[in-house]
């Protein structure tokens, strides 16, 4: 199949349960906010940063090793996933010893039975998430994406509105969603098939582990740059004002849904193509219209903040957007690291993926401790966004000299520009507001229109793409 219409069926297959998913999820906000103070949901989005934080080192990032070994058409994918799944269990088993000195904060005490069981089922559901892809059951996945999110409706509203359960449905919620969507996929994907522990690979379950081995100080440093600051947020101000936070950081969710969706598909054509004669003008390709729907799509959500903040969350916390422009800038720049990084997971450069990431984080830190006492909230979101900005131009530089694919930077400069005066103008509350913003998303659509319509063509075009088995 050609490598543009694998990936153009791979990005709409996952967006049909990405976008259904990631939608209901960010509604979810309502049901949250509404049941909770913005002191509590401080709680569970700290409770949720710190699982986050806790799994890919505790799993040994394992998950991601199933990816890059199973679509090696020379490794048997059953003994693939024996040694993903063994060495998550353990990992997870052994940094249960953890959870004890993390009851020792006020904040989690009452939560650490359930912080141990989310940390199981979540990463383990990822485990099995990335053996699906294995397996090229793509289609399974993307139910998988849309039964999983119902499920957690489904068990939210039992626990918080039904129940009254606050912090402890709300994790007690996340649990049996997981649980569901570990279940419907072993089941619906015969993966026990798969689970061979007699027939364990070791010489391959050691190279899985040296090669995730370097993800994991990566992943840590990531959630550094794109976590800690909730943390501060709650220690130099107040846990309130960080509830209010956490709630502006849902708005990027709307583009990070995009993000998530395109990256998935692009994650497993950036290593299936990275020895192909036409990989730079292939990369050169899919990074231009990349960038150009992601702009687009920041833009909108710039354009539309306050009534997205209206949809999403109660009443109480519909101050959240203020916080927000720093945020959608951030998590835009965070889009085209991960993006990169993708480069470096295709040709085993992960150590500069390392290098990149504890940059950012030292940068995430410092300006948090000097922006968060003058500036609150806003401080942080400023350094999050200065933090990926750096990131972003290195890896650019660092993955154009070794895939050798071309990129524009005066477009990159002049939508970023742009953007930065949209965020500016909302901060401001600038009189007319909302056409200083329309503005602003009309120009960077008007400028970006070519590489999006090629990409919808691309996907309109009338030419079989074979056929994906469930």
């Amino acid at each position: 199949m050609d490598k543009y219409k694998k990936l153009a069926k791979n990005t709409l297959i996952f967006s049909l349960g990405s976008f259904s998913s990631k939608i209901l999820g960010i509604l979810l906000v309502r049901i949250y906010t509404g049941c909770m103070s913005k002191g509590e949901f401080s709680t569970v989005t700290n409770i949720q940063y710190l699982v986050n934080l806790i799994g890919p080192i505790a799993s040994l990032s394992i998950a991601e090793g199933i990816l890059k070994y199973g679509l090696d058409e020379k490794t048997q994918k059953s003994k693939v996933y024996t040694s993903g799944v063994i060495v998550s269990i353990l990992g997870m088993l052994a940094f249960t010893c953890l959870f004890p000195i993390i009851g020792l904060f006020k904040e989690f005490k009452p939560y650490i039975s359930y912080m141990i069981i989310f940390l199981f089922t979540s990463e383990f559901r990822w485990v099995n998430q990335q053996f699906v892809k294995v397996k090229n059951y793509l289609r399974l996945y993307a139910i998988d994406s849309i039964m999983s999110v119902v499920s957690l409706v489904i068990f939210s509203l039992l626990f918080l509105m039904g129940f009254d359960m606050g912090i402890k449905g709300y994790i007690l919620a996340l649990i049996l969603s997981d649980l569901s969507s570990i279940i419907f996929l072993i089941f619906f994907g015969n993966l026990q098939d798969d689970l061979k522990i007699r027939e364990v690979d070791i010489s391959l379950t050691k190279n899985m582990i040296q090669y995730t081995l370097p993800l994991i100080p990566t992943s840590v440093l990531w959630w550094v740059v794109s976590s800690s600051d909730s943390f501060m947020v709650s220690r130099f101000i107040s846990p309130e004002v960080n509830g209010v936070y956490a709630v502006a950081y849902k708005i990027p969710n709307l583009i990070s849904l995009i993000s998530i969706i395109f990256f998935r598909a692009w994650q497993m054509s950036a290593i299936t193509e990275y020895n192909s004669k036409e990989r730079r003008k292939f990369y050169t390709k899919v990074f231009d219209s990349y960038l150009s729907i992601m702009f687009v799509a920041s833009a909108g959500v710039m354009f539309t903040i306050k009534i997205l903040t209206k949809i999403i969350s109660d009443k109480e916390f519909w101050d959240s957007y203020k916080f927000a422009p720093f945020l959608i800038i951030a998590v835009l720049l965070q889009s085209y690291c991960t993006f990169l990084s993708s480069i470096y997971n295709a040709t085993s450069q992960n150590k500069n993926s390392l290098k990149t990431s504890l940059l950012a984080a030292i940068i995430n830190i410092v300006l948090n401790i000097i922006l968060i006492p003058f500036f609150g909230a806003q401080g942080a979101a400023f350094a999050t966004m200065i933090a990926y900005f750096v990131c972003f131009i290195i890896r650019l530089v660092d993955t154009q000299r070794i895939a050798k694919y071309s990129i524009s930077w005066r477009k990159i400069g002049t939508n970023l520009v742009v953007m930065l005066i949209m965020a500016v103008v909302i901060l401001a509350d600038f009189p007319l507001m909302n056409l200083w913003l329309f503005i602003g998303f009309a120009f960077i659509t008007l400028i970006n229109i070519g590489p999006i319509q090629n990409t919808v063509n691309m996907f309109l075009k009338k030419q079989s793409i074979g056929h994906n088995n469930i």
